[in-house]
C-alpha cells in the first residue's frame, strides 16, 4: 500500500471514529433539536453545582464551525451540521450568536460572527449570512474595528474580555468580503453567494484582483452596466479546473439573461458555468 493510501485509510478510520463518539456526545436542545456540544458530557462543569457557572451548550461551537467550513470534512446534510446551525440560530440576539466564548452571560464574540456567516454561507442560507455578517459589521466601534468580546445592549453586567482593537476581528472582515464574491466549496467555486439585493445600489463597484484560490488566481468585477443591470467579469490563471462554477440565477429582482465566453445551463436557483471556461462574462437584468 502506498503513503497516500495509507494517509487515506487512517482519516478514514479516524472520521468513522469520530462519527461513532459524536452520535454519543449529541445532546437534546430545549428547543427540540439535537447538537454536538465542544464540552464532553461527563466534563464536571456541564453539571456544576451553580448554574451561573456552567459553560453553555453554544460555548465553544466556532471550533465546530471552522471544521464545517470551507466543506472539507462533513456533508451539508450532516446532523452534526443541521445540529450546529440550529444552536447558533437559536442564540442569536443583536444578529449575532451570543454566549459563544469566555463570557456566557448576555455577551457577544464579535467576530465569532464571521465564523458563523462563513458556515451560512456555504450551507446555503445566504440570508442568515447577510443578517450575522451585517450584524459583525454593527458591532464595529466608532474606527470601524472590534473589541474580542463585549455585553449585549441590554446586559445588566457590562463584562467585556479580549484584546481592543483585535486584528484578527478585522482579518475576518476581510475574508468574508472576499468569499461573499467566490467561495471554494470543496471541488466546486461559487460565485456571488453572498451578495443580495442591498449590495447592488448604483454606485457600487465590487472587485477581486489576483485572488489566490484552490483553482489559480482569479480576477472578479462586478458593476452596474446600465438600465439597472449589472455585469460579471470574470477569469481565471492556470490551475486545477474546479469540478463546477455557479452563481445564483436570482439576486434580489435581477436574472442572469445572459453568459458570453462560455457555455452555461440554468439548474434549480443556480446557473452553472463551464468549469473550464477561463475568461467569460455574466449579465444580470
Amino acid at each position: 500500500m502506498s503513503s497516500l493510501a495509507r494517509a487515506r485509510e487512517f482519516f478514514r478510520e479516524l472520521y468513522e471514529a469520530f462519527q461513532q463518539m459524536a452520535k454519543r456526545e449529541m445532546v437534546r436542545h430545549p428547543a427540540g433539536f439535537e447538537y454536538l456540544p465542544m464540552i464532553a458530557h461527563d466534563d464536571s462543569s456541564v453539571a456544576g453545582p451553580d448554574p451561573w457557572n456552567r459553560p453553555r451548550p453554544q460555548t465553544a461551537q466556532w471550533a465546530l464551525s471552522h471544521s464545517i467550513f470551507p466543506g472539507e470534512v462533513f456533508k451539508k446534510n450532516d446532523p452534526i451540521v443541521r445540529g450546529h446551525i440550529a444552536l447558533l440560530q437559536s442564540c442569536t440576539q443583536e444578529d449575532v450568536p451570543t454566549e459563544t466564548g469566555w463570557l456566557w452571560h448576555d455577551s457577544l464574540w464579535t467576530y465569532n460572527a464571521s465564523f458563523t456567516a462563513h458556515v451560512y454561507l456555504w450551507a446555503g442560507l445566504c440570508d442568515w449570512a447577510h443578517r450575522t455578517f451585517t450584524g459583525f459589521l454593527n458591532h464595529a466601534s466608532p474606527l470601524y474595528c472590534w473589541r474580542e468580546e463585549q455585553p449585549l445592549q441590554h446586559a445588566l453586567a457590562g463584562q467585556d474580555w479580549g484584546d481592543m482593537p483585535h486584528n484578527w476581528a478585522s482579518a475576518e472582515c476581510v475574508r468574508y468580503l472576499r468569499h461573499m464574491l467566490a467561495l471554494e466549496d470543496g471541488q466546486s467555486l461559487r460565485l456571488l453567494n453572498g451578495i443580495t439585493a442591498a449590495e447592488l445600489i448604483p454606485t457600487a463597484h465590487y472587485s477581486l484582483q489576483n485572488s489566490p484560490t484552490r483553482f489559480g488566481r482569479i480576477n472578479l468585477e462586478l458593476e452596474p452596466a446600465g438600465a439597472q443591470g449589472w455585469r460579471l467579469r470574470f477569469d481565471r490563471a492556470s490551475g486545477l479546473s474546479p469540478s463546477s462554477v455557479s452563481l445564483p440565477a436570482n439576486i434580489g429582482s435581477l436574472q442572469v439573461k445572459e453568459v458570453i465566453g462560455a457555455g452555461s445551463k440554468i439548474n434549480g436557483r443556480v446557473v452553472e458555468v463551464d468549469p473550464f471556461a477561463k475568461t467569460w462574462d455574466a449579465f444580470l437584468r
